[in-house]
């Protein structure tokens, strides 16, 4: 069985930021020299497992051209009336002459196969 992994996440306090993800053997195999300025003016954390994000979200910069005033009620807008929205056509289907209803044919039912007698065990 595989054993298990420790990692530090090592954060810088200023701006909250993740600077990097190192194994615990990594680190303890450092001299203290290299340990005491690896942790200057950052925060250590143990974790079990090494995660790295899949989405990256990016916010939109407006520029602001009015100054923003809070607690007042806005202006109530007009509401825009929805547009009607056209219920999907349904498929048009090929135009075929109809043919006469043909006449159900009727099957004769299979007979019963004959019962046998069960058979004894040895």
């Amino acid at each position: 069985m595989n054993e298990k992994q420790h990692f530090v996440q090592i954060v810088d306090m200023e701006t909250g930021k993740i600077e990097r993800i190192a194994n615990l053997k990594e680190i303890d195999a450092m001299s203290p020299e290299e340990k005491l300025a690896l942790s200057k003016n950052k925060s250590l954390f143990v974790v079990t497992h090494r995660l790295q994000p899949i989405v990256k979200v990016t916010l939109k910069r407006s520029v602001i051209t009015k100054p923003m005033q809070f607690g007042v009620v806005p202006e109530e807008l007009p509401e825009p009336e929805p547009t009607p929205t056209p219920a999907p056509k349904a498929k048009e289907k090929k135009a075929e002459p109809k043919a006469a209803p043909k006449a159900k044919e009727t099957k004769p039912e299979p007979e019963p196969a004959p019962k046998s007698k069960p058979r004894k065990k040895a």
